[in-house]
């Protein structure tokens, strides 16, 4: 009887032993595909915000003024600019996406509002994002905060549409600066939308009658497991996402 008891005594320390060291590779496993899922995520949430952001800019860009300003946007956490802003004049007509041209056989077009985008820092940044980001300037720019939006403005400075009066034609906004205003939260109106959020930076280089932009996103769960989010540079981190591409405005 004792050697039976000795043997089931063994056995069952044997199938405990295996029982836990099953359950140890399980846990790993799972927290190993549980990072990846994770990272996976917030690389694919980096790169939806990206391709909101150029769909919208081709969108538009494409049917944009050659006479555009660009400048930076105001820094609003005390560091460097946000990014950049770029106002053009836009003739297309929002009911139907057609252009409006002038009613003198020119053809031209009828540019008859302001269009323009900018890169911001909400108002309540800390609460929409449970995290207080320190601005940090390279080279004018900051690229701590990796939650900024990119905001779509519509301002109409002669509302009278008359295709026939080419006093009625729009003019850029002089100065811009004024427009470019901090939103509470994600704003979503017919003057300022909410194109893309979790952005590091918007930033637009004039070349001729090309546009081109840099925009860059954060892989932000990512990140956060190995440094402090708002106070590090993402500028070139591993976690940092950048789309470049061009624009040619047509009109």
């Amino acid at each position: 009887m004792s050697r039976k008891r000795a043997h089931s005594l063994l056995e069952a320390v044997v199938v405990l032993a295996l029982g836990s060291f099953v359950t140890l590779v399980t846990a790993l496993a799972l927290n190993n595909a549980l990072k990846i899922f994770n990272n996976t995520s917030g690389r694919d949430t980096a790169l939806r915000d990206l391709s909101k952001a150029r769909r919208a800019l081709e969108m538009d860009l494409n049917q944009a003024s050659a006479d555009l300003a660009i400048m930076q946007s105001p820094a609003s956490l005390g560091g460097g600019a946000d990014g950049d802003a770029l106002n053009y004049l836009s003739a297309v007509n929002v009911t139907d996406g057609s252009i409006a041209t002038l009613a003198d056989g020119s053809g031209n077009p009828y540019f008859f509002q302001n269009i323009f985008y900018y890169i911001t820092v909400p108002t309540d940044h800390n609460a929409l994002f449970n995290l207080n980001c320190v601005g940090g300037n390279e080279g004018g720019y900051d690229y701590n905060c990796p939650h900024k939006m990119l905001i779509r403005g519509v301002e109409d400075q002669n509302p009278i549409y008359d295709p026939a009066d080419t006093g009625s034609v729009d003019s850029l906004l002089t100065p811009l600066a004024p427009f470019l205003v901090r939103p509470t939260g994600f704003p979503n109106t017919p003057t300022r939308d909410t194109i893309a959020i979790n952005l590091l930076t918007f930033q637009v280089v004039q070349v001729g009658r090309e546009l081109r932009v840099d925009l860059r996103a954060v892989s932000i769960p990512d990140a956060r497991r190995k440094v402090a989010i708002g106070s590090t540079s993402f500028r070139e981190s591993g976690y940092t996402l950048v789309y470049r591409f061009s624009v040619f405005p047509r009109n």
